[in-house]
């Protein structure tokens, strides 16, 4: 899948260690503990993207991938500033590629800069059903509107009391996106007790935000450590950052408007109905989360070092300075979540991936209905998580070839999994 940036989402310890607690009159729903495999049967409809050839067939980093309605295809292709954090992609250029639901190249729009409809510091990127582009940007104070030709509508200003929101969905009744509030945001002595996924209406001059769904916030009164020095480094204060391998705060949006959400370690799916503010059903499935091991704590120590010696050596290609902060034994989360990633079709189905099996080369895909019937389970190494799904079964995919570039690859997946 694509770097979704800012995702710094915490959720719930539904181990030993922790749980959530409860919310009344909830309907539960347990799935069978064996799967049920199912055959990745995916028809390609078209590629885009090449090592060489023309400007728009060359990708440098996508940090977004959208359908529209009608099947056009929106690539957010920007290239990423030397040294920049791997959690925290910042960009110096951004552009917006559109295709049809052929493939054929349409059109392309967006440039850096500081005047309307111009990116300064985008992080959030999403397209309304009609082919809307939203594009969240710090700098700007809020969230830019192009029609589906790319020309610049109109900003929509978003209040200091909202709250940075980094990956958005759109809302697909329309005029809202939904967003997670930064983990930054969250900790010791910030006043958050939850994991709110906002509604953000967009309709007028400025955002108006509603609670969408809420998720558990874990203890964050964590020793010491990396999450400290790295808050400390970004010049954050006393904000915090999650302990690594904390399980994120995943959600996805159904097309009348529920958001299911993930704010557990074990395999624990929440639906909240448009209004409700409360979770209505859970969906959970027998599977355990894995603990923490001294060797996954090895290899992850292991990563980070040699992530920040990549990104010492790219700055210096391109002639500048980065310094990086010594950092401190990090502060590990006890166990590893089940739950990966989490999407939703535009026909209503709900696709799970679940942490995978270092020794079977992948990660399972569960796929269910709202209601928690159980379809079946894309078993480990069958197919990748779509990085965008589109109507009539429409599902685009990052590919990467033996050089690292990359293509998109949109596949048409059967109905019974649509």
């Amino acid at each position: 899948m694509i770097a979704r940036t800012f995702v710094f989402a915490v959720t719930a310890l539904a181990a030993a260690s922790a749980s959530a607690p409860s919310v009344p009159a909830q309907q539960l729903v347990e799935l069978p503990a064996e799967d049920h495999p199912l055959d990745p049967a995916f028809e390609e409809v078209f590629r885009v993207g090449a090592i060489d050839g023309e400007p728009w067939e060359i990708f440098s980093t996508l940090v977004g991938i959208e359908f529209d309605a009608r099947g056009n295809l929106y690539l957010f292709d920007g290239v990423t500033r030397a040294g920049a954090p791997a959690r925290l992609v910042m960009l110096e250029q951004l552009r917006v590629l559109v295709f049809s639901a052929t493939g054929a190249f349409r059109h392309e729009f967006g440039r850096m800069g500081e005047g309307p409809g111009e990116f300064s510091w985008p992080i959030g990127y999403t397209v309304m059903r009609d082919g809307t582009t939203v594009v969240n940007d710090v700098r700007h104070g809020g969230y830019q509107l192009f029609d589906p030709s790319g020309t610049f509508v109109r900003m929509v200003r978003e209040p200091d009391e909202v709250g940075m929101t980094s990956e958005i969905q759109a809302d697909p009744r329309g005029g809202a996106v939904l967003g997670e509030t930064s983990a930054m945001n969250m900790g010791r002595g910030t006043g958050w007790n939850s994991r709110p996924v906002l509604r953000l209406s967009i309709g007028g001059e400025v955002v108006q935000a509603d609670t969408a769904a809420e998720g558990w916030l874990p203890d964050r009164s964590a020793p010491e450590g990396e999450a400290a020095d790295v808050a400390r480094s970004f010049g954050l204060g006393a904000f915090t950052l999650p302990a690594v391998f904390e399980p994120e705060m995943l959600f996805a949006v159904l097309p009348d408007g529920t958001v299911v959400h993930s704010d557990s370690s074990a395999y624990h799916l929440h639906l909240t109905h448009p209004g409700a503010r409360r979770v209505e059903r859970v969906i959970t499935r027998p599977i355990s989360p894995r603990p923490v091991t001294q060797a996954v704590k090895e290899a992850y120590v292991k990563r980070r070092d040699a992530d920040m010696e990549a990104r010492l050596r790219r700055a210096e290609e391109v002639g500048r300075r980065l310094t990086i902060m010594g950092v401190s034994e990090p502060h590990f989360y006890p166990v590893l979540a089940v739950i990966e990633a989490l999407a939703a079709t535009w026909d209503g189905r709900i696709w799970a991936q679940r942490r995978g099996d270092a020794r079977d080369g992948g990660e399972p895909i569960d796929v269910l209905t709202p209601a928690g019937d159980y379809i079946g389970t894309f078993p480990a190494g069958a197919t990748a998580m779509p990085d965008a799904f589109g109507p009539d079964g429409l599902a685009a995919f990052v590919e990467l070839d033996e050089f690292g570039v990359a293509s998109v690859v949109v596949r048409r997946i059967p109905a019974a999994v649509r």
